[in-house]
Formats: C-alpha cells, sequence, structure tokens
C-alpha cells in the first residue's frame, strides 16, 4: 500500500511540476471557488479570456478539468470544473510538505548544469526506467506474473531505443 502512495505522489509531483503558475492559479481558484465558465475564471486569477483559454485546454488535456456544455451563456457555453485527479493536485497545492518538495525539485532542475537541458532524456527511456519500476514494485508486492509483465515490456522498450540508436 505504501509502494502504491510513493508511485502516486512521485505523478502527482510529475503533474504538478509540469504546471505553470497560471496553471495553479486556475485549479486553486476551481477548488474554492467551484465551477467557472472561461470569463469567470479570468477574473478569478485577474488576466484576459484569451490568456487562459490555452492554460484551461492543456489543464483539460491533463485531464485535471473537464468542461460541460450549457445553453444561454451570454459568457461562453463551457462550465469548467475540476476532476477528482485536479481535485487531488489541488489539495496537494494546498499542502506546505508537498510545496517544499516541489521547490526543492524545481531548485535541483535549475541548477542541473546546461549540457544535461540539452541531452533531454529520451522518452523511450523514460518508458523503459519506469517500466523496470513498475516490475520492481510488483515483485516486492509478489505479483511474479506482473512484474515479469513489466519487465519483459522494459525489455522491449530498451530493444527499441538500441535500435534506434544504432539507426542515427
Amino acid at each position: 500500500m505504501a509502494i502504491r502512495s510513493i508511485f502516486e505522489s512521485s505523478v502527482m509531483l510529475e503533474l504538478a511540476r509540469g504546471l505553470t503558475d497560471l496553471q495553479r492559479q486556475i485549479i486553486l481558484s476551481l477548488r474554492e471557488r467551484g465551477p467557472g465558465m472561461l470569463l469567470e475564471i479570468a477574473v478569478r486569477v485577474l488576466k484576459f479570456p484569451d490568456e487562459v483559454s490555452a492554460p484551461l485546454a492543456d489543464l483539460r488535456a491533463k485531464q485535471l478539468i473537464a468542461s460541460t456544455e450549457i445553453s444561454g451563456g451570454a459568457f461562453g457555453n463551457e462550465l469548467f470544473s475540476l476532476t477528482s485527479q485536479g481535485e487531488q493536485v489541488a489539495a496537494l497545492l494546498r499542502d506546505e510538505a508537498f510545496l517544499e518538495q516541489l521547490r526543492r525539485t524545481q531548485e535541483a532542475q535549475a541548477s542541473a548544469p546546461a549540457a544535461q537541458a540539452v541531452a533531454a532524456p529520451d522518452p523511450l527511456s523514460r518508458e523503459a526506467d519506469l517500466l523496470q519500476s513498475l516490475g520492481d514494485m510488483a515483485r516486492a508486492r509478489g505479483d511474479f506474473e506482473k512484474a515479469a509483465l513489466y519487465y519483459e515490456q522494459a525489455l522491449e522498450a530498451t530493444r527499441k531505443l538500441a535500435a534506434s540508436s544504432v539507426g542515427r
């Protein structure tokens, strides 16, 4: 059970780290003041509607907010609200320990050498690492079938990565 919460925490940390300050303001606004339409959300975060529409679309793509079409709206026809995952992120954005962990992670990223920023990790490499970690967690729980499945997927991703680096 603790392994799952550690994994979920790292996923939430990754989600929160990828959010802009404006997106964090939007999420907290939706949590504190409830659902709202585009113009209302823009007013809450002191921005123009065109400055808020792209961040809202990105939050929807990340499945942190959902929109419901309504009829008769004078200032738009979509009502935006948090999803359950968005509620979790909003709660974390109010947790001081989580915010401190987020700050430390961002500082570590900012202090990383410029060469590391240029050579960003390959998504396939990250996938292989994640699959390996999932296999380790499954093995630790005693679910050897699931562990074997994750390890096989990690091996396949590693093979694809090796094949793509040879082809360069």
